[in-house]
């Protein structure tokens, strides 16, 4: 029986979403004009654009140049800033492997408002929770939980997750499922990120002679604003 061979376009090993892209494109820019332009203005960048929780009391917000109008406008430029080049690396590579599986569920439009509410979520609850602090919080590590916390429920959506007959027929016949928010597998894996990062943020992570202290109700905010945001993205 004669037959004819198609050649179909090989598929990329490693598919990156262009506002994935985009983002990181941001942070690295953001980062190499702060380090390498602006050298001598990094605490003045770091306290005007991240997160100084102690800075929203209205008698300490007075002494801010442009006051509230100032003030608005950090809790999301503190996601672009990263305290140093590990900080970002670290960042920049989850952002690749989460990021990159919710904008393809997602779409960029509809991450991108996943992406800046749990940023903004991060930042809110970092003010309540340490409201007296006067560390300024940069990075984008919130943010980026988000897209973790809303990953992990939409893990069904990854070939060979499903583990029974009937899973595997909802798989094929929707286009992102997702777990339940009590799900045990979903509680299990969540239950293990977050033991970790509030364990991380109560003892810090020693990086050579340094020890880098872990926001971790940023972290905790902004897992569960993705997590609670897919479902409704996603009518899951």
């Amino acid at each position: 029986m004669p037959f004819r061979v198609t050649q179909q376009r090989p598929q990329p090993v490693l598919f990156v979403p262009r506002i994935i892209l985009v983002l990181l494109f941001l942070l690295i820019f953001v980062h190499f004009f702060r380090t390498i332009l602006l050298p001598e203005h990094e605490n003045f960048i770091f306290f005007m654009f991240g997160i100084l929780p102690a800075r929203y009391h209205p008698d300490v917000l007075q002494a801010f140049p442009g006051r509230v109008w100032s003030a608005i406008p950090t809790f999301l430029s503190y996601s672009l800033l990263h305290a140093d080049f590990m900080h970002l690396t670290i960042n920049s590579l989850w952002l690749l492997a989460f990021g990159s599986m919710m904008a393809r569920i997602l779409g960029a439009g509809r991450f991108l408002v996943l992406y800046l509410a749990c940023a903004l979520a991060a930042g809110l609850a970092h003010v309540i929770v340490d409201s007296s602090s006067l560390i300024p919080m940069v990075g984008a590590s919130g943010a980026i939980s988000g897209t973790m916390g809303a990953g992990f429920r939409a893990l069904p959506s990854i070939p060979g997750f499903a583990q029974t007959p009937m899973e595997e027929a909802s798989v094929s016949s929707r286009p992102s499922p997702l777990l339940s928010l009590t799900d045990r597998r979903f509680l299990l894996i969540s239950g293990v990120w977050l033991a970790t990062n509030m364990l991380f943020g109560l003892t810090g992570i020693r990086v050579g002679e340094d020890v880098l202290m872990i926001a971790w109700d940023a972290h905790v905010a902004g897992f569960v604003t993705g997590a609670l945001l897919i479902g409704i993205m996603t009518r899951g």
